[in-house]
């Protein structure tokens, strides 16, 4: 095989790795909004683990129980990811990006504001490409907002 073809091939899967991820990302932000605890293995691996200041959390499922406890007092949610970068390494993936939130409180159609830095780190496994990291840095939020992350 000519070294043009195998630099096209490894293009070609890069780039197919890069559009994954960021689906990957856009899943992970519907899950925590839609509080979609049963879609949780579409987005993590088993044995992912969360840092927040919340504390750190250890396995999918209570990633899941953290974040949907953390969001319960508002009515809505939306996280929106930005100035996303992603660097490559095989089947492991390092990520890092701004993410801008609404949180709308319940009763009420007043909202609340939150910019955080996201670092996730991901990994390939047969069912694709899965979040094994979470790591939340907030860096504002309004005042009186509960700290939810």
């Amino acid at each position: 095989m000519s070294p043009v073809v195998t630099r096209i091939e490894t293009l070609v899967q890069e780039l197919a790795d890069r559009a994954e991820i960021t689906e990957l990302l856009a899943r992970q932000s519907r899950w925590l909004d839609e509080r979609a605890a049963d879609r949780t293995a579409e987005v993590f691996t088993a044995d992912a683990v969360a840092y927040t200041p919340g504390g750190e959390i250890r396995g999918a499922e209570a990633v899941a129980e953290h974040a949907i406890a953390r969001h319960s007092e508002y009515e809505r949610t939306v996280h929106a990811m930005h100035s996303t970068a992603i660097a490559l390494a095989g089947d492991e993936a390092a990520i890092e990006c701004g993410v801008k939130a609404v949180f709308v409180l319940k009763g009420s159609e007043a909202v609340q504001f939150v910019d955080a830095r996201y670092r996730f780190e991901a990994r390939r496994t047969a069912a694709g490409w899965r979040l094994s990291s979470i790591t939340v840095l907030p860096i504002s939020r309004t005042a009186g907002i509960a700290q939810t992350l």
